[in-house]
């Protein structure tokens, strides 16, 4: 029996969705599998019952106030080829205890590494293909540290196969964070989103708004926190601090703690976690976010207007955003001005005045390509080509 070893970047919850999506398939399939990761996919996965193999892993330096600092990354990284020369040993060693015939990265050079080491075919899958470090504090000793860890992107083309998880361009979201060496560039394959349940799959926006209770003849704002714990509790909190004065707005918001009550408005609901977020997705109109890749990709398919406010100092998330509002498809709201009034003001901006063609062009696409048959496909082929 084919063995599929899945090692992801265990930042946020966004790599563990799309690898989550994919061996939903790899189950169908009745293959085995394996897990290796770190961080806040960790509990991501043990929530879904999967076993999982904790391995080293890196994230940014943070700042005071929760803020990706440079200085604190350089700081806390200043050791990075021993981490990620004992992240590829740790990996290696896993690959070989689970019998791997092929692996899949998401975003971990130190498994594309250990697969190369072990002879084991590799599919590599991004959103984000090399760093961007902000400049305005330490410019020299940033653009320094920038060039370090794009040197250990070279790893991207040691991978057999290599999947971006974006929009084709001129959609593509991370699009500053997908300039390419020209080989992999020619290589590359956009796949879009990795879906469990696409849009023609779900019922109209109308029926499941009303299914969850909601008028269906009234938008249904959406606000979900995500990325880093850290990031995701300080944009909980805000969130949860303007929603009393959102009372005429109906809204859904997850991630809020079993202890914290309701703002006793019936057009407000507050869930710990929602079991389906593809039917969240497909139910609102309006999403209210970080701007990690992986929720904003999910609800462009589904066809959401989208507030981001990513987070402070955060190059990918900024980067992600800016082309997004560019695209006439979202608005960004900064985390120091998002106060009651400025979020209504967005929320009637994304309302009446998105560009509806650009909106439709990202669920045409999804609803042509089923990135997570793509995925499954090429992930049977290298395991044919091995055997």
């Amino acid at each position: 029996m084919v063995h599929i070893h899945f090692s992801v970047c265990g930042i946020g919850f966004g790599h563990a969705s799309r690898a989550y999506t994919i061996l939903r398939e790899i189950e169908k399939l009745g293959l085995s599998f394996s897990v290796s990761t770190y961080g806040d996919a960790v509990g991501f996965f043990e929530r879904q019952g999967i076993e999982v193999y904790t391995v080293p892993g890196i994230d940014y330096g943070r700042g005071p106030n929760g803020e990706v600092s440079i200085k604190a990354t350089i700081l806390s990284n200043i050791l990075l080829p021993l981490k990620v020369t004992a992240q590829a040993l740790v990996e290696a060693r896993v690959m070989e205890m689970v019998g791997a015939d092929v692996v899949l990265s998401d975003t971990r050079a130190s498994a594309i590494l250990a697969s190369k080491i072990l002879g084991i075919p590799s599919l590599l899958i991004l959103n984000q293909y090399r760093v961007l470090l902000m400049k305005d504090k330490w410019p020299r000793l940033a653009s320094f540290f920038e060039d370090l860890l794009n040197s250990y992107t070279a790893a991207w083309s040691l991978s057999d196969e290599l999947l971006i998880a974006d929009y084709p361009p001129p959609l593509s979201i991370s699009r500053q964070n997908l300039v390419m060496r020209s080989p992999d560039s020619k290589r590359a394959q956009y796949i879009g989103p990795l879906l469990q349940r696409r849009p023609i799959e779900l019922p109209p926006r109308q029926s499941l708004k009303a299914e969850l209770g909601f008028d269906p003849g009234e938008p249904l704002i959406a606000i979900i926190p995500t990325g880093p714990r850290r990031d995701r509790e300080r944009f909980r909190e805000l969130a949860l601090s303007i929603l009393p004065h959102l009372s005429d707005f109906q809204v859904i918001m997850t991630d809020v703690p079993p202890g914290v009550s309701n703002t006793g408005n019936a057009r407000h609901r507050l869930v710990e976690w929602y079991d389906d977020e593809y039917k969240l997705l497909a139910a609102s109109d309006i999403v209210v976010s970080r701007a990690g890749h992986t929720l904003a990709a999910k609800a462009l398919a589904f066809g959401c207007r989208l507030i981001l406010c990513p987070i402070p100092r955060q190059t990918e998330q900024l980067n992600n955003a800016r082309t997004l509002e560019e695209m006439e498809v979202a608005l960004i709201v900064h985390e120091s001005e998002l106060r009651a009034e400025r979020l209504r003001r967005a929320i009637k901006a994304v309302d009446e005045g998105i560009n509806e063609e650009n909106l439709r062009r990202y669920k045409d696409f999804v609803e042509r390509v089923d990135a997570k048959k793509v995925v499954v496909k090429e992930l049977m082929r290298a395991a044919r080509r091995d055997s």
